[in-house]
């Protein structure tokens, strides 16, 4: 066929695979002379050519891939070898096309794989003798794919391939870090990470209703050990007295037997699915950081920055005393204020932040452990993510963790973990160390919720 390349001018001829084109030095520095005296030519298939034209605007390989083409112009625009080298030895290039494949004795062969097609268009190069063609490759892959089907394969000496360069990531990694290195004489250096105290999987707890039968025992019960309490005589009226006090009871007998005891089961579920976790903000740097703010946010969790009891049996019965007195305290504890070196939680103006601690001067070399609260619910699914982000004024950018723990819903019984009889809890939920350091350290600032999620004054 006339439109057959013809090798018999040249000693060897070698089909190229493509990491010859990116991983080798540049073609014509090769030393060919060490292959042979005679001329050698360089074969490029379609399937390689399609791969150095898709890398022309590659930042590591673009100037490579460029280069290439433009040795392979003048074969492309006459048909026959350009040559690259002139002496010691010579060395032309040239683009060969294929015919069309047989793919029924190649079943070993993947057609969408780069190497295998390779090979199978080296097989079918359009050359005067296809059996002159060696396949130059530095992997073993597609050296002993060719051999499998008659084809000679040749692997080049190591020497052959350039030194390791870094690639755009490389690069701007190590930009960055000049960076880092120049900012940390300006800027405070802060770090976060965040952990779950328990081991995984996390526990999310399905309980069953109690029935009906039970609701009104347990109801029972509970106002049986909060009887109402006498409320005449000499001193039934003063400032002391609570003079609602009927009323109240009445509402209290009402609730537990209608709301409070009929979702007990949820206020379990909720108690013994919410667990700590760990955040800690150091400051390794040198200076100070101002205004540091650490923020908490979940797609499928709840979360709380203090730790939550859950009245499981109701709140407590109204007092005959007057109240008014014992929330003065509470009052107290709002308008206090934290020093500025602590952090304190705040609300946050980001809909997103579920949690959120501030402090106004976060002194170098300082750690700083926080806990917040992780309440597992029905949209966490299998796996809990919270993501912590910590900012400071005088920081540019911001660092961050996160937290990706495992979660398992398990259907328990309610008996499993409360003792109805008694009316106290069986095993130890997962916030109980922090539950227990809030009621040593202030009762009141304890924050409280009723069986069916709603928050208590």
């Amino acid at each position: 066929m006339s439109d057959l390349l013809a090798t018999d001018a040249y000693d060897r001829v070698f089909a190229l695979d493509t990491q010859m084109v990116f991983e080798a030095r540049p073609l014509e520095q090769l030393d060919w002379q060490a292959l042979t005296a005679g001329p050698v030519l360089l074969l490029i298939l379609p399937q390689v050519s399609v791969e150095i034209d898709a890398r022309k605007r590659d930042g590591r390989l673009g100037q490579r891939a460029r280069n290439v083409n433009r040795q392979l112009d003048p074969s492309i625009e006459t048909g026959q070898p350009a040559t690259i080298v002139a002496a010691p030895v010579r060395v032309d290039i040239a683009y060969v096309a294929n015919r069309t494949i047989d793919w029924s004795p190649l079943d070993d062969l993947e057609r969408d794989n780069g190497d295998d097609r390779i090979v199978a268009q080296a097989l079918h190069a359009l050359v005067d003798d296809p059996s002159r063609i060696e396949l130059m490759s530095f992997d073993s892959r597609p050296r002993a794919a060719a051999r499998r089907h008659g084809l000679r394969a040749f692997k080049p000496n190591e020497s052959w391939l350039l030194e390791p360069e870094p690639s755009p990531t490389d690069r701007r990694v190590a930009e960055l870090e000049k960076r880092v290195r120049l900012l940390q004489t300006t800027e405070p250096e802060l770090r976060v990470s965040i952990r779950a105290i328990d081991p995984e999987p996390l526990k999310r707890h399905r309980i069953e209703p109690i029935p009906a039968d039970l609701v009104d025992t347990v109801s029972k019960m509970v106002l049986a050990k909060n009887a109402r309490k006498p409320t005449g005589g000499f001193y039934s009226t003063g400032i002391h007295i609570n003079s609602n006090y009927d009323e109240e009871y009445d509402l209290y007998e009402k609730e537990m037997r209608e709301r409070d005891i009929p979702a007990l089961h949820m206020g379990v579920a909720r108690q013994f699915s919410a667990y700590p976790i760990e955040i800690i903000v150091k400051n390794a740097g040198a200076l100070a950081a101002e205004h540091v703010t650490v923020e908490l946010r979940s797609g499928n969790s709840q979360l709380h920055a203090e730790p939550f009891l859950v009245d499981m049996f109701g709140p407590p019965p109204p007092s005959t005393q007057n109240s008014l007195l014992a929330r003065i305290p509470t009052l107290s504890r709002q308008l206090s204020r934290p020093d500025r070196t602590s952090f304190a939680v705040e609300e946050s103006e980001d809909r997103d932040v579920q949690v959120e601690f501030r402090c106004q001067d976060f002194r170098h070399g300082r750690t700083q452990t926080l806990s917040a609260i992780l309440e597992l619910t029905e949209a966490t699914g299998s796996v809990a993510s919270v993501e912590v982000r910590v900012t400071a004024v005088n920081m540019r950018g911001e660092v961050s963790d996160r937290l990706v723990v495992a979660v398992v819903e398990v259907d328990t019984s309610i008996g499993e973990l409360i003792d109805l009889d008694q009316r106290a809890i069986r095993v130890a939920p997962p916030m109980r160390d922090l539950i227990v350091a809030a009621l040593e350290d202030d009762e009141g600032s304890l924050v409280r919720y009723r069986n069916d999620g709603i928050k208590r004054d």
